[in-house]
C-alpha cells in the first residue's frame, strides 16, 4: 500500500496501454470444433475464488418485479436446503475474458467504435441567425420531417410573468402558447420581457423551457439589503403559421445524437431497468437552483430522437416557403456540441478493432469466441453469420456456505464515456500545462480541439479499476459505515427539491443493491476444448494473474481481478486460485493412453513465451501495479472530490464525496476571458504515483 499526500485523490480507474502494432500471426483462424487436434488439450480447471471486498451483482431475472433493490443472484444447489447467492458463470466468463484481452493483447471486444462525445457549450450567445422551431412530424427514428419555424428574433420572458399568464408553474411547459403584447426591453443583446401585464395565455408564441442548474442562484437587490433569487427566463418565438418539409443532413443529425448521448437525461434513461418506449414528449420538472428550490416549469427531456410538438433551436439554411434546410440543431441556447469529426474507432490501432471474421481471430477470440454484431452499413443490427463459438465454458461459482446479503445505498453511477481527454487520451508531455490559444476555442481536453491539430490523439487504452483488499478504507465504505443511506442524505438538498405539492423529486441515478461480504468463498469449474498449451496457459493466467505477474520481490502481495458492479466504490475485488488442472489429449481421451505431462507451470511458461516482448513489458510496468490489491492507497480512491478527503484517522465528511465540476473545468486546457486553466492529465498506469491534486468545488452563485 502506497502512502499518498492528504490533499490528493486517485481516480478509481486507470487505463493500460494498447499495442501499437500487431505481432506477426496475431490474427489467425481458430482451431475449430471438429476434432481434438494433435498438440491440443481438453479438460477442466477447478478454481477457488475469494471475495477480497464486498461483491455487488444484480439478478437480471428478478428485475422488473416491483422491487427497487437490485437483488443478488440466487439459485438452488444440491448441498443447500434453500436458494443461496452465487456467482453466475456468465459474469465470471466476462470478467476473465476481459482480463485475458489485457494480458494477451486481444481485440477491443466491448468497444463503441462509432462513439463521439458531446460537450457543454461555452457560455456565449449563439449567432443571431439561430431561430426557434416546433416539430410537427417525425419519422420512425424520431428524426424531424416537418417543422414550423419562428422566423423572427426570439424574446426572453421571465418565468414569473409566464406563471401569472398561464396560471402557475405547473402550466409552464415546453410548447406552451402565449401572446406577447410587447417585445420588452433590450438587455444583454436580446429582448427581455419581465412585466406580467405584457403576457397573455394562448396565441401564436411558443415557449421553450430548459434546465435551470446553470443559472445564477442569487442576484443583487436594487434596493439594497439581502440578495434576491436569480431570474429565470424562457425563450419564446412567434410561429409563422405554416409547416415546412425539413432537409436535415445526416451529418447534422449525427452531431445532434452525439451531443445528446451523454446528457444526464440519457444517463438516467439508460439506467432504468426496463426503459419504456416513449410515444409522446417526456418531460421533467425544472426547479430554481436557489435555496427555496421552487418549481419553475416542465422541460422536454433529452432523448436520441425528437417528438411532435417539441420546441428546438435550429440554424436555418437556404429555405423557401415549402422547405426548411436545417444546418444545426440543439435543445437549448447553451447546450452541447459534438467533439470533432473523429470516432473512437479511429483513435485506436486498427488491428485492435473487434474481430468480425472467424478466419482472422485475435488470441482472445480464438479461446472465448467472437460474434459479428455489425450490419453491412456499419450500424449495430442484423449481421451476416460470421461468429465463432468459444472453446471454454464457465460453470456457476458455488458458495462454500450460505453467505448473508446486505442492502447497499449507492451514489450516482452513470455509464462513463471517453470524452474527458484528461483521462482517456494518451498522456502527452507536450500538452501538459498548456491552454487553448483563444478564449473562444474548445479546451484541449475536447476531441477535435487544437490538441488534435498535429495528429488525432489516441485513446489511452483499456480501463482497469484499482483493486482493494481494504474496502473499509475506501471513501464509500467509510461514509456508509455508520449511515448506510448517507448518499441519499447527501444528494437530498440538491437533487430532491420540493415540488408544488410537497413531494420529493428523487435523484434517478441513486440506487440500492444487495452485496455479499468480503471473505465469501466460491468454487467453479471451467471446461475447455481444443486448446494448445499456450492458449491454456493464457486462460489460467486470466483466472489467476499472480501466475504470470508475481515474482520473488512481491511474494506476499495479492493479485486479482474484479467482477460485478460498484467497482469505482471498491466492490468486486476477488483473488482466485487454480485448485486442479485436468487436461487430456486425443490419445488419453479416446484411446486410454496416459494423461499428458502438461501442468499449470508448463502451460503458463508456454503462454509467456507466446506473447510479444512489448506485452511482457506491459505486464511489468503497468499490470503489476494495476492488478495488485491496494497498490493505490485505498483511502484516496474516488472520483475528483468536492473537498479534501479525510485520512483514516480523521472524522470523515461525506460532503467531500460530491463531484468537483471545478476540477474538470480547471484542468481542461481551456481559456476564459481573464484566466487560463492548464491542461492536467491522469497519470499513466505505469506512473510511480497515480494521485492528482484535489481541486475543491467552487460555490456557484
Amino acid at each position: 500500500m502506497r502512502k499518498t499526500a492528504d490533499d490528493t485523490f486517485i481516480n478509481p480507474y486507470t487505463l493500460t496501454s494498447l499495442a501499437k502494432e500487431a505481432p506477426p500471426g496475431w490474427r489467425t483462424a481458430g482451431a475449430g470444433h471438429g476434432r481434438l487436434a494433435e498438440g491440443r488439450y481438453a479438460g477442466s480447471v477447478d478454481v477457488e475464488v475469494t471475495a477480497r471486498s464486498p461483491l455487488l451483482l444484480r439478478d437480471v431475472y428478478q428485475e422488473g418485479q416491483g422491487d427497487e433493490v437490485g437483488r443478488f443472484p440466487v439459485r438452488r444447489f444440491p448441498d443447500f436446503a434453500d436458494p443461496v447467492p452465487y456467482l453466475p458463470g456468465s459474469s465470471l466468463a466476462g470478467a476473465v475474458r476481459s482480463l485475458h484481452e489485457t494480458l494477451a493483447g486481444g481485440c477491443l471486444r466491448v468497444f463503441a467504435a462509432e462513439f463521439r462525445p458531446g460537450y457543454r457549450d461555452q457560455a456565449r450567445a449563439r449567432p443571431g441567425a439561430w431561430r426557434l422551431a416546433q416539430v410537427r412530424e417525425v419519422d420512425e427514428d424520431g428524426r424531424p420531417s416537418r417543422m414550423e419555424l419562428c422566423p423572427g428574433d426570439p424574446v426572453w420572458v421571465e418565468s414569473a410573468a409566464l406563471h401569472q399568464a398561464l396560471g402557475g408553474a405547473g402550466n409552464l411547459r415546453t410548447g406552451a402558447r402565449v401572446t406577447l403584447l410587447d417585445r420588452g426591453v433590450e438587455a444583454l443583446g436580446r429582448h427581455q420581457v419581465t412585466e406580467p401585464h405584457q403576457v397573455r395565455a394562448g396565441g401564436s408564441w411558443v415557449v421553450l423551457v430548459t434546465d435551470a442548474q446553470t443559472r445564477k442562484r442569487e442576484r443583487k437587490n436594487p434596493a439594497g439589503g439581502a440578495k434576491l433569487p436569480g431570474r429565470y427566463f424562457c425563450a419564446t418565438g412567434e410561429l409563422e403559421g405554416r409547416t415546412r418539409a425539413v432537409t436535415l443532413p445526416d451529418a447534422v443529425w449525427q452531431r445532434f445524437l452525439d451531443a445528446v448521448d451523454d446528457t444526464k437525461d440519457m444517463r438516467e434513461f439508460r439506467q432504468q431497468r426496463h426503459p419504456v418506449t416513449e410515444a409522446t414528449l417526456p418531460t421533467g420538472k425544472v426547479f430554481h437552483p436557489g435555496k427555496d428550490g421552487k418549481l419553475l416549469g416542465l422541460r422536454a427531456l433529452a432523448r436520441r430522437r425528437l417528438f411532435v410538438d417539441q420546441v428546438v433551436w435550429v440554424l436555418p439554411g437556404v429555405t423557401d416557403p415549402q422547405h426548411l434546410a436545417v444546418e444545426e440543431l440543439t435543445l437549448a441556447q447553451l447546450w452541447r456540441h459534438a467533439g470533432g469529426t473523429t470516432t473512437a474507432g479511429q483513435r485506436v490501432p486498427e488491428h485492435l478493432l473487434a474481430c468480425t471474421d472467424h478466419r482472422q481471430l485475435c488470441p482472445s477470440c480464438r479461446i472465448f469466441g467472437a460474434a459479428d454484431t455489425e450490419g453491412e452499413d456499419g450500424r449495430t443490427g442484423r449481421a451476416e453469420q460470421r461468429s465463432y463459438r468459444g472453446h471454454v465454458r464457465f460453470g456457476d461459482a458455488v458458495p462454500h456456505r450460505a453467505h448473508p446479503t446486505e442492502i447497499r445505498h449507492l451514489p450516482p453511477l452513470g455509464s462513463p464515456k471517453p470524452g474527458a481527454g484528461q483521462v482517456y487520451f494518451t498522456h502527452s508531455g507536450k500538452l501538459e500545462g498548456r491552454t487553448a490559444t483563444t478564449s473562444q476555442g474548445p479546451p484541449l481536453r475536447e476531441w477535435g480541439s487544437e490538441g488534435d491539430h498535429n495528429a488525432e490523439r489516441r485513446l489511452r487504452g483499456r480501463k482497469q479499476y484499482w483493486l482493494t483488499g481494504s474496502a473499509q478504507l475506501r471513501p464509500y465504505f467509510r461514509a456508509t459505515a455508520t449511515e448506510p443511506d448517507a448518499f441519499e442524505t447527501l444528494y437530498e438538498k440538491e437533487d430532491r427539491l420540493p415540488s408544488q405539492n410537497g413531494q420529493q423529486e428523487k435523484n434517478q441515478l441513486l440506487s440500492q443493491a444487495e452485496s455479499l461480504p468480503a471473505g465469501s468463498v466460491f468454487t467453479f469449474r471451467v471446461h475447455f476444448e481444443n486448446l494448445d498449451a499456450a492458449e491454456l496457459g493464457g486462460l489460467l493466467c486470466a483466472v489467476d494473474p499472480a501466475l504470470v505477474l508475481r515474482d520473488a520481490d512481491d511474494a506476499d502481495d495479492a493479485y486479482g481481478w474484479a467482477v460485478g458492479g460498484g467497482r469505482p466504490l471498491g466492490f468486486g475485488t476477488v483473488t482466485a486460485r487454480v485448485c486442479a488442472l485436468s487436461p487430456a489429449d486425443a490419445a488419453s481421451r479416446y484411446l486410454g493412453g496416459p494423461p499428458p505431462a502438461l501442468d499449470v507451470q508448463g502451460a503458463v511458461a508456454a503462454f509467456r513465451a507466446s506473447v510479444s516482448p512489448d506485452l511482457r513489458r506491459l505486464w511489468k510496468s503497468q499490470l503489476r501495479k494495476v492488478l495488485r490489491l491496494d497498490w493505490a492507497a485505498p483511502d484516496r480512491v474516488w472520483y475528483p472530490p468536492a473537498a479534501t478527503l479525510a485520512t483514516p484517522d480523521e472524522r470523515f465528511d461525506t460532503k467531500a464525496l460530491k463531484p468537483s465540476f471545478t476540477f474538470w473545468n480547471e484542468t481542461s486546457g481551456g481559456r476564459a476571458q481573464n484566466v487560463d486553466f492548464p491542461y492536467r492529465q491522469l497519470p499513466s498506469a505505469g506512473a510511480p504515483n497515480p494521485a492528482m491534486k484535489v481541486i475543491p468545488q467552487k460555490d456557484k452563485r
